[in-house]
């Protein structure tokens, strides 16, 4: 491609954007959408709820500020967006979103809190729509928190469930590691139980991985209970015995290794354990949890 040619097409002026100025989803001005008339021109939106809340307070959604280049961005006809800590930002342009991206602490300070979820508001399960409740908890069919139900998803503030999973996470990541290379590591050509003794290592697996088990994975263990109390068995009740049947046995296996016949022993006397089991298994599904969570997210923004 030419330099002229290469020009012309970066100078070919761009579609308009039309956003819903409460929610900022992108909205067809010629479907039939809600809109509302403020000061001669008329905004559109996703849906009545978003038109009824502008309609209260119209100069609370027109403009924003790009907390990168300071200027004032039109908050209906902004082409970059991007949420941040359960907020969105509004940018003057790419390249102030691309800055902000690479480094958002840079740019977020003293952010306001987010709007409580309204009184009254009742709570669904984005997997199973038939349930509803009148406050959070966990789905009795699937085991997923709940979320509120017509509520945009810019006001609820940073998804609490993906906080708390992503810190189990990081937290159970950091401690199955260690254990991980205790169990594994002769497959690898690092014999660590031999240079520090059979009993040692798994006393040490015992105390890495209890964190672990009944910390990062106690979501897992409350939402098998709830399953099978409910009677609706799911993928969390099938979590929930396998990780704590072996981390059962292998604490049994550590603490009273007498107990146990011949026939359980290795050939250097040792109880075999499966500490490393248990945890590799809460902190994958922990992984799968947080990247279902920011993928609904993402699907709430678009």
């Amino acid at each position: 491609m030419t330099t002229h040619a290469h020009r012309h097409e970066h100078e070919r002026p761009q579609a308009a954007v039309v956003r819903d100025p409460i929610c900022a989803m992108t909205v067809d001005p010629n479907a039939d959408k809600p809109t509302y008339e403020h000061d001669g021109h008329v905004y559109r939106f996703c849906n009545p709820g978003c038109r009824d809340k502008f309609a209260a307070a119209p100069e609370d959604y027109i403009e924003a500020t790009c907390p990168v280049s300071g200027k004032t961005v039109a908050r209906a006809s902004a082409r970059h967006v991007a949420k941040h800590a359960g907020q969105r930002f509004y940018f003057y342009s790419a390249r102030c979103q691309e800055k902000f991206e690479e480094d958002p602490a840079a740019y977020v300070k003293d952010l306001p809190e987010p709007e409580p979820v309204p009184e009254g508001t009742l709570y669904t399960c984005p997997m199973c729509p038939e349930i509803v409740r009148e406050e959070p908890s966990d789905c009795p069919s699937c085991g997923m928190a709940l979320e509120p139900m017509g509520v945009p998803a810019a006001d609820q503030g940073p998804n609490p469930e993906l906080v708390d999973f992503t810190r189990r996470f990081w937290i159970g990541s950091a401690l199955t590691v260690p254990v991980l290379a205790l169990a594994m590591g002769p497959m690898l050509g690092l014999p660590l139980r031999e240079w520090i003794g059979g009993t040692i290592a798994a006393w040490t697996e015992l105390v890495l991985a209890t964190p672990v088990v009944l910390w990062s994975g106690w979501p897992f263990f409350v939402r098998g209970v709830k399953s099978v109390i409910n009677r609706s068995l799911n993928m969390f009740t099938l979590i929930a015995m396998g990780v704590g049947a072996a981390y059962a046995f292998s604490v049994v296996a550590t603490i009273a290794p007498g107990i146990f016949p011949s026939g359980f022993r290795d050939a250097s006397g040792h109880v075999g354990v499966y500490y490393e089991a248990a945890a590799v298994i809460v902190v994958l599904v922990l992984l799968g949890q947080v990247l279902e969570l920011r993928a609904r997210e993402r699907t709430g923004d678009a």
